[in-house]
Protein backbone atom coordinates (compact mmCIF):
# COMPACT_ATOMS: atom_id res chain seq x y z
CA UNK A 1 0.00 0.00 0.00
CA UNK A 2 1.14 3.44 -0.96
CA UNK A 3 1.88 5.48 1.91
CA UNK A 4 2.56 9.52 0.83
CA UNK A 5 3.67 12.36 2.76
CA UNK A 6 3.83 15.92 1.60
CA UNK A 7 5.94 18.57 2.88
CA UNK A 8 5.97 21.84 1.44
CA UNK A 9 9.67 22.52 1.85
CA UNK A 10 12.58 20.21 2.87
CA UNK A 11 16.29 20.18 2.10
CA UNK A 12 15.91 17.10 0.45
CA UNK A 13 13.37 14.22 -0.28
CA UNK A 14 16.39 12.05 0.06
CA UNK A 15 17.30 12.90 3.23
CA UNK A 16 14.06 12.54 5.19
CA UNK A 17 13.61 8.98 3.35
CA UNK A 18 16.69 8.16 4.37
CA UNK A 19 15.24 9.02 8.03
CA UNK A 20 12.35 7.29 7.61
CA UNK A 21 13.66 4.72 5.95
CA UNK A 22 16.24 3.98 9.11
CA UNK A 23 13.16 4.31 11.29
CA UNK A 24 11.79 1.09 9.99
CA UNK A 25 9.16 3.03 7.98
CA UNK A 26 6.71 0.89 5.55
CA UNK A 27 7.44 -0.29 1.83
CA UNK A 28 6.77 1.89 -0.53
CA UNK A 29 6.36 5.07 1.83
CA UNK A 30 6.98 8.70 -0.35
CA UNK A 31 7.84 11.23 0.37
CA UNK A 32 6.75 14.54 -1.87
CA UNK A 33 8.04 18.22 -1.50
CA UNK A 34 6.71 21.21 -2.65
CA UNK A 35 10.34 22.94 -3.17
CA UNK A 36 14.10 21.56 -1.80
CA UNK A 37 16.73 23.76 -0.59
CA UNK A 38 19.44 21.14 -1.16
CA UNK A 39 17.96 18.81 -4.03
CA UNK A 40 20.94 16.16 -5.06
CA UNK A 41 21.63 14.40 -8.54
CA UNK A 42 24.15 11.86 -9.19
CA UNK A 43 27.94 12.33 -8.15
CA UNK A 44 27.02 14.99 -5.63
CA UNK A 45 25.27 17.76 -8.33
CA UNK A 46 23.05 20.28 -7.16
CA UNK A 47 18.99 19.79 -8.37
CA UNK A 48 17.16 22.50 -8.81
CA UNK A 49 14.14 22.12 -7.40
CA UNK A 50 12.08 25.63 -8.24
CA UNK A 51 8.56 25.19 -7.93
CA UNK A 52 6.57 23.81 -10.41
CA UNK A 53 8.46 20.60 -10.54
CA UNK A 54 7.50 17.40 -8.79
CA UNK A 55 10.16 16.41 -6.58
CA UNK A 56 9.88 12.78 -4.31
CA UNK A 57 11.31 9.79 -2.92
CA UNK A 58 10.04 5.92 -2.77
CA UNK A 59 11.03 4.42 0.04
CA UNK A 60 11.00 -0.07 -1.56
CA UNK A 61 12.11 -2.58 0.43
CA UNK A 62 11.89 -5.19 -2.46
CA UNK A 63 12.31 -9.06 -1.45
CA UNK A 64 14.78 -9.06 -4.31
CA UNK A 65 18.51 -10.10 -4.31
CA UNK A 66 20.82 -6.93 -4.20
CA UNK A 67 22.34 -8.26 -7.57
CA UNK A 68 19.11 -7.16 -9.42
CA UNK A 69 18.54 -3.86 -7.27
CA UNK A 70 19.90 -1.57 -10.52
CA UNK A 71 16.86 -3.25 -11.91
CA UNK A 72 14.47 -1.58 -10.24
CA UNK A 73 15.73 2.26 -11.40
CA UNK A 74 15.56 0.93 -15.01
CA UNK A 75 12.07 -0.06 -14.07
CA UNK A 76 11.24 3.60 -12.91
CA UNK A 77 13.08 5.36 -15.36
CA UNK A 78 11.09 2.94 -18.05
CA UNK A 79 7.65 3.38 -16.37
CA UNK A 80 8.05 7.07 -16.16
CA UNK A 81 8.77 7.11 -19.88
CA UNK A 82 5.64 5.32 -20.80
CA UNK A 83 3.65 7.54 -18.59
CA UNK A 84 4.86 10.64 -20.01
CA UNK A 85 4.08 9.20 -23.57
CA UNK A 86 0.31 7.82 -22.78
CA UNK A 87 -0.84 10.88 -20.39
CA UNK A 88 0.63 13.75 -23.22
CA UNK A 89 1.51 11.78 -26.40
CA UNK A 90 4.66 12.91 -26.28
CA UNK A 91 7.67 11.28 -27.49
CA UNK A 92 9.68 10.72 -23.79
CA UNK A 93 12.63 8.99 -24.00
CA UNK A 94 15.15 7.18 -21.45
CA UNK A 95 19.05 8.02 -21.10
CA UNK A 96 21.65 6.21 -19.24
CA UNK A 97 21.14 6.07 -16.54
CA UNK A 98 18.20 7.30 -15.71
CA UNK A 99 17.15 10.40 -17.22
CA UNK A 100 14.27 11.39 -18.90
CA UNK A 101 14.41 13.22 -22.77
CA UNK A 102 11.98 14.86 -24.78
CA UNK A 103 13.33 16.02 -28.17
CA UNK A 104 16.74 15.96 -26.73
CA UNK A 105 16.06 18.17 -23.12
CA UNK A 106 16.40 16.99 -19.79
CA UNK A 107 12.40 16.34 -17.81
CA UNK A 108 13.44 14.40 -15.02
CA UNK A 109 16.40 13.23 -13.08
CA UNK A 110 16.88 10.53 -10.85
CA UNK A 111 19.23 9.10 -7.77
CA UNK A 112 18.95 6.25 -6.13
CA UNK A 113 20.77 4.80 -2.72
CA UNK A 114 20.45 1.50 -1.07
CA UNK A 115 21.16 -0.03 1.95
CA UNK A 116 22.22 -3.54 2.98
CA UNK A 117 23.25 -6.19 5.20
CA UNK A 118 24.96 -9.00 3.39
CA UNK A 119 22.42 -10.32 0.56
CA UNK A 120 19.54 -8.83 2.12
CA UNK A 121 17.99 -5.71 0.88
CA UNK A 122 17.26 -3.06 3.71
CA UNK A 123 15.95 -0.71 1.63
CA UNK A 124 16.24 1.22 -1.84
CA UNK A 125 15.37 5.07 -1.88
CA UNK A 126 14.24 6.16 -5.26
CA UNK A 127 14.37 9.99 -5.77
CA UNK A 128 13.20 11.42 -8.80
CA UNK A 129 12.90 15.37 -10.02
CA UNK A 130 10.62 15.99 -13.09
CA UNK A 131 10.08 19.56 -14.23
CA UNK A 132 6.40 19.90 -14.49
CA UNK A 133 5.32 23.24 -14.29
CA UNK A 134 8.53 24.87 -14.04
CA UNK A 135 11.07 26.45 -16.56
CA UNK A 136 14.91 25.17 -15.85
CA UNK A 137 16.25 26.20 -19.20
CA UNK A 138 17.15 29.66 -18.05
CA UNK A 139 20.06 28.19 -15.89
CA UNK A 140 20.30 24.55 -17.48
CA UNK A 141 20.27 25.18 -21.29
CA UNK A 142 19.87 21.36 -21.68
CA UNK A 143 16.52 21.02 -19.77
CA UNK A 144 13.03 21.50 -20.04
CA UNK A 145 9.59 21.15 -18.72
CA UNK A 146 6.41 19.52 -19.33
CA UNK A 147 4.13 22.92 -19.59
CA UNK A 148 6.67 24.24 -21.80
CA UNK A 149 6.57 21.48 -24.12
CA UNK A 150 2.85 21.09 -24.11
CA UNK A 151 2.25 24.76 -23.34
CA UNK A 152 0.10 24.30 -20.53
CA UNK A 153 -0.28 23.88 -16.96
CA UNK A 154 -0.31 20.00 -16.03
CA UNK A 155 -1.82 18.30 -12.46
CA UNK A 156 1.31 17.22 -10.89
CA UNK A 157 -0.84 15.30 -8.46
CA UNK A 158 -2.42 13.32 -11.59
CA UNK A 159 1.17 12.56 -13.06
CA UNK A 160 2.33 11.71 -9.27
CA UNK A 161 -0.70 9.24 -8.66
CA UNK A 162 -0.45 7.50 -11.96
CA UNK A 163 3.47 7.12 -11.77
CA UNK A 164 2.90 5.68 -8.72
CA UNK A 165 0.24 3.12 -9.33
CA UNK A 166 1.99 2.00 -12.44
CA UNK A 167 5.10 1.57 -10.71
CA UNK A 168 3.35 -0.58 -7.61
CA UNK A 169 1.91 -2.56 -10.55
CA UNK A 170 5.23 -3.39 -12.29
CA UNK A 171 7.31 -3.87 -8.69
CA UNK A 172 4.39 -6.63 -7.10
CA UNK A 173 4.33 -8.43 -10.43
CA UNK A 174 8.17 -8.83 -10.09
CA UNK A 175 8.56 -9.19 -13.23
CA UNK A 176 12.62 -7.92 -13.47
CA UNK A 177 13.28 -10.41 -16.39
CA UNK A 178 12.62 -8.38 -19.36
CA UNK A 179 13.26 -4.73 -17.80
CA UNK A 180 16.59 -4.26 -19.13
CA UNK A 181 15.93 -5.07 -22.72
CA UNK A 182 12.71 -3.42 -22.54
CA UNK A 183 14.05 -0.36 -21.25
CA UNK A 184 16.73 -0.54 -24.33
CA UNK A 185 13.13 0.15 -26.79
CA UNK A 186 13.16 3.62 -25.21
CA UNK A 187 16.31 4.64 -24.82
CA UNK A 188 17.95 7.53 -27.01
CA UNK A 189 21.55 6.40 -25.80
CA UNK A 190 22.37 3.57 -27.38
CA UNK A 191 24.88 3.58 -31.18
CA UNK A 192 25.36 6.96 -30.41
CA UNK A 193 28.80 8.30 -29.12
CA UNK A 194 28.54 9.32 -25.26
CA UNK A 195 30.84 11.02 -22.82
CA UNK A 196 30.72 9.23 -19.18
CA UNK A 197 31.96 11.47 -16.30
CA UNK A 198 32.53 9.54 -12.24
CA UNK A 199 35.07 11.08 -9.71
CA UNK A 200 37.74 9.34 -11.12
CA UNK A 201 37.60 9.80 -14.59
CA UNK A 202 36.34 10.86 -18.57
CA UNK A 203 35.50 7.61 -20.79
CA UNK A 204 34.58 8.79 -24.70
CA UNK A 205 32.94 6.19 -27.02
CA UNK A 206 30.26 4.60 -29.08
CA UNK A 207 27.57 3.19 -26.48
CA UNK A 208 26.82 -0.49 -27.86
CA UNK A 209 24.73 -1.70 -25.29
CA UNK A 210 23.55 -2.35 -21.73
CA UNK A 211 23.85 -5.53 -19.71
CA UNK A 212 21.70 -6.86 -17.37
CA UNK A 213 22.94 -5.90 -14.28
CA UNK A 214 22.78 -1.65 -15.92
CA UNK A 215 25.98 -1.27 -16.71
CA UNK A 216 26.57 0.58 -20.32
CA UNK A 217 29.56 -0.95 -22.71
CA UNK A 218 31.29 1.59 -25.04
CA UNK A 219 33.61 0.95 -27.45
CA UNK A 220 36.59 2.84 -27.59
CA UNK A 221 38.48 4.80 -29.93
CA UNK A 222 40.90 1.40 -30.47
CA UNK A 223 37.66 -1.21 -31.17
CA UNK A 224 38.37 -2.34 -27.27
CA UNK A 225 35.15 -2.22 -25.05
CA UNK A 226 35.12 -1.21 -21.84
CA UNK A 227 31.99 -1.63 -19.31
CA UNK A 228 30.55 1.34 -17.31
CA UNK A 229 28.89 1.07 -13.81
CA UNK A 230 27.89 4.40 -12.77
CA UNK A 231 28.17 7.75 -14.32
CA UNK A 232 27.03 10.57 -15.61
CA UNK A 233 26.32 10.50 -19.42
CA UNK A 234 26.53 12.89 -21.78
CA UNK A 235 25.50 12.56 -25.65
CA UNK A 236 27.86 13.86 -28.44
CA UNK A 237 27.04 17.73 -28.36
CA UNK A 238 25.33 17.75 -25.21
CA UNK A 239 26.33 20.92 -22.12
CA UNK A 240 29.25 18.86 -19.94
CA UNK A 241 27.67 20.61 -16.59
CA UNK A 242 24.08 19.32 -17.46
CA UNK A 243 21.98 18.77 -13.95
Amino acid sequence: MIQILYYPEVSSTMDTAKELARKDCPDFTVIVAGRQTRGRGRLKRQWLSDDGGLYFTMVLRPDIPVLLSSRLNFLASLTLARVIREMFQIEAAVKWPNDILVDGHKISGMLSELEAETDRILFINIGMGINVNNDPSEVEPGASSLKKIIGREISKKMLLTRFLAEFEGHTKRADFENVISEWKRYTVTLNRRVKIVTHKEVSEGLAVDVEQDGALILELGDGTRKKIVYGDCFHQGECFESQ
